[in-house]
C-alpha cells in the first residue's frame, strides 16, 4: 500500500475526505496505533503502559510524511517478527485487564487473526478513499500479498 500511495500526488496523503476517517494519512495512523496497542497487549503490558507507549509514540510520528511513517512501520512490523519468533504455543491463553471492560482472556493466535482482519479492513477504508479521490486502488486481500513475496 505504501509503495502505491507514494506513486500519487503528496495531495492524495492527507486530503480531506468525507469518509469513516477524515483522510488516508488518518486511517495508517489508526492502524499504527491500534497494531502498537495490541502487540503490547500480546506483549502482557498493562492497560496503562500500553495508553503510555502508544500515546509516546503517536507524538513520534504525528506529522510525518509518508516516508518517514512507512520506516515506522517497518520498525513496528520487525517488533512483531521479534515477538513472534520468540513464541513457543501460539496457542496459549492470555489475560488483560481493560479499566472499563474487564478481563479479557484470548488466545494469542485468534488477537493474530485479528489484527491482521483489523488491517485489511481499513486497508479497504484506504482504497474506498483513494477512489472518492478519483485515483485508483490497489487489491487488499491477502492472496494478492502472497504473490508479490
Amino acid at each position: 500500500m505504501f509503495q502505491h500511495l507514494k506513486q500519487l500526488p503528496d495531495k492524495v496523503y492527507n486530503e480531506t475526505v468525507k469518509s469513516v476517517f477524515s483522510s488516508i494519512s488518518n486511517v495508517l495512523m489508526h492502524l499504527y496505533a491500534t497494531d502498537i496497542t495490541w502487540l503490547e497487549t500480546m506483549k502482557g503490558s498493562s492497560f496503562h503502559d500500553t495508553v503510555r507507549e502508544v500515546e509516546r509514540r503517536k507524538s513520534i510520528v504525528s506529522g510525518v510524511s509518508i516516508d518517514e511513517l512507512e520506516a515506522f512501520y517497518d520498525s513496528l512490523s520487525e517488533e512483531f517478527h521479534s515477538f513472534f519468533a520468540e513464541q513457543k504455543n501460539l496457542e496459549q491463553i492470555l489475560i488483560t485487564e481493560h479499566p472499563q471492560y474487564g478481563r479479557m482472556e484470548f488466545i494469542l493466535a485468534d488477537l493474530i487473526h485479528h489484527v491482521v482482519n483489523h488491517g485489511t479492513y481499513h486497508r479497504g477504508n484506504v482504497t474506498a478513499m483513494l477512489h472518492q479521490q478519483g485515483e485508483q486502488g490497489i487489491p487488499t486481500d491477502f492472496v494478492f500479498f502472497l504473490f508479490k513475496i
